[in-house]
């Protein structure tokens, strides 16, 4: 139950701070006076998302204060406890500023809190119903959850089939997936395969292709290298002049002139060298003539090895080190393709157990869907006729899906009808503004029976008046004898109901505009009511029709005899 409320720098409201009680609290005054942006602050403070479009012009920034008394409220008490709320003498206070620059400071009992937290706390203090929450009424889109959320063992039906649902559809689309690809698998397969057999028959080496390019290139060159050969060593050995003969000639003198003179030593030793230089020079020469040979089968196998070895570099790579590192990757692409083709089998096997938990989960879910659709309709039926609305029929029509949906049903829909004998429609195409109105408040009724929230009532009897006024007040009047209720009405019809009456009302006040509060006294409730019917210039006979109209509902007036502004 709130019980204090202060707004500062709240759009034309300046400065208010308010107090509140059990009971049915009716505000009143001419429209622009502020009573809707009495419930933005309200809704806001509960966890509604802000604007600096509500800061007071001139102003850095709005703050909104809320006192409950949660006494009893063992739900919301467990709720704050799991957010490491101390709460001390069963109260809460909320706080919630927002500055032009768009930060937000959130606090429950001086501790900061996140937006997410506040409007989970805020679900449980209060709901708010007004002229939207009834056109939501008019969205098929959401019916189901009247009947999803009336109860905690709905609820929990229906989050447990729509997360079996959601597990279901996962695995459902990781196998299409499998499935849509399976071709092109199959095909990325074969090539795999192909590819990797190719490098593996040609049992490459690194460094394999530039011994081959070498020996190659020797056995191209074998003639003429075996001709510039023997060449040399005819010349070392077989010409008329040879070589080391002539060498050695000249080694022998140059050894000789030592006896005339040691200065040659030098060059003697340097001849001497050459000589033996030469001569091994031309043995290697002779050696490796020897040792060459040219194998035609050897050339035809280098060849064949070359362009091999060419083809794979071309292929997979400018190395062969390049071609055996395509090799490693495309091997281990095959072994993740291949666990995919062994994982499909896996996977449908896990789709049938997840459709399986889906279809057992939305079995259970219709079974409480079928109980809850029953209870819900002849509640509302119940209420509509204490409004009024005797020939009415009401309900859910479910449609139900052949396979697994999102909703766990094809379509859920309220029908209605206000007259025997007439085939109930979908209710956006049959029901009339007033009739909404109604609907609207029994179904405030029917889904609040246990509940402590504070029930807001923003013009929710728009569009009626008369008989019908009468019989919507007296349920708003019956709701508030179990819990706190605001309503906001241009109708004296529910004005009659208050036992707390606060009028809104603007004014200038040093060129700028105010919106300001005050609590009516008993006398200023009956007049307001007068003025509420018959206008500003009532008569004696309009101040004793609200009375009557007062004493219709036998609600006391409990006025505190003050003021706030």
């Amino acid at each position: 139950m709130l019980t204090q409320m202060g707004i500062r720098n709240f759009a034309l409201i300046e400065h208010m701070n308010l107090q509140f009680h059990r009971g049915i609290t009716i505000f009143t005054g001419e429209t622009g006076a502020g009573k809707s942006i009495l419930m933005d602050a309200f809704s806001i403070l509960l966890g509604e998302r802000a604007s600096n479009e509500f800061i007071r012009h001139g102003k850095d920034a709005f703050v909104i204060e809320g006192v409950f008394d949660i006494t009893d409220d063992s739900k919301l008490q467990a709720l704050l406890e799991s957010k490491n709320i101390v709460v001390e003498d069963n109260q809460l206070i909320l706080s919630r500023s927002f500055n032009r620059q768009g930060k937000s400071t959130i606090l429950a009992n001086d501790q900061a809190i996140p937006l997410k937290a506040l409007r989970e706390i805020g679900e449980q203090l209060a709901d708010i119903h007004g002229q939207y929450n009834n056109q939501l009424l008019l969205n098929p889109d959401i019916h189901h959850e009247y009947l999803d959320f009336y109860t905690a063992e709905s609820k929990t039906a229906y989050y447990t089939y729509r997360d079996a649902y959601n597990a279901y559809r996962e695995a459902k689309r990781k196998l299409d997936s499998l499935a849509e690809a399976e071709a092109e698998r199959a095909r990325e397969l074969d090539v795999l395969r192909f590819q990797i057999d190719e490098i593996e028959e040609a049992r490459l080496t690194p460094g394999e292709d530039v011994a081959i390019s070498a020996e190659l290139k020797r056995l191209d060159s074998f003639e003429h290298v075996d001709k510039v050969l023997g060449a040399c060593y005819d010349a070392f050995y077989t010409q008329r002049n040879p070589i080391l003969d002539t060498v050695n000639t000249i080694k022998t003198e140059v050894h000789d002139l030592l006896r005339y003179d040691e200065g040659i030593k030098d060059i003697s030793e340097l001849v001497d060298s050459a000589y033996f230089q030469l001569e091994e020079a031309a043995q290697s020469l002779d050696r490796y003539r020897d040792a060459i040979s040219y194998d035609e089968e050897r050339y035809v196998y280098c060849q064949e090895r070359d362009s091999l070895i060419y083809g794979l570099k071309r292929k997979y790579g400018e190395s062969i080190e390049a071609v055996l590192a395509y090799e490693e990757k495309a091997q281990a692409r095959l072994e993740a393709l291949e666990k995919e083709t062994y994982a499909q089998a896996d996977i449908e096997a896990d789709v049938k157990v997840k459709e399986e938990a889906a279809i057992q989960a939305l079995q259970r879910l219709r079974d409480i869907r079928e109980t809850n659709r029953r209870i819900i309709a002849d509640a509302l039926q119940q209420r509509l006729q204490s409004l009024g609305m005797s020939k009415a029929r009401i309900g859910f029509a479910i449609e139900e899906a052949d396979g697994l949906t999102p909703l766990g049903a094809k379509h859920i829909e309220l029908l209605f009808t206000a007259n025997t004998g007439e085939k109930p429609l979908p209710l956006h195409k049959v029901a009339s503004g007033g009739e909404l109105s109604r609907i609207a408040l029994a179904f405030s009724a029917v889904f609040n029976q246990e509940s402590q929230k504070t029930l807001v009532f923003d013009e929710i009897d728009v569009g009626i008046s008369g008989d019908v006024a009468l019989q919507v007040a007296s349920q708003i009047q019956q709701l508030s004898t179990s819990t706190q209720v605001f309503c906001i009405t241009h109708l004296p019809q529910t004005a009659s109901i208050a036992q707390h009456h606060y009028h809104l009302a603007k004014h200038e006040e040093a060129g700028r505009t105010i919106s300001t509060i005050r609590q009516l006294s008993e006398e200023e409730h009956i007049r307001q009511i007068a003025g509420m019917m018959s206008g500003n210039s009532f008569s004696h006979t309009a101040v004793e029709t609200a009375k009557e109209l007062i004493a219709h509902f036998g609600n006391p007036y409990m006025s505190m005899e003050k003021s706030c502004d």
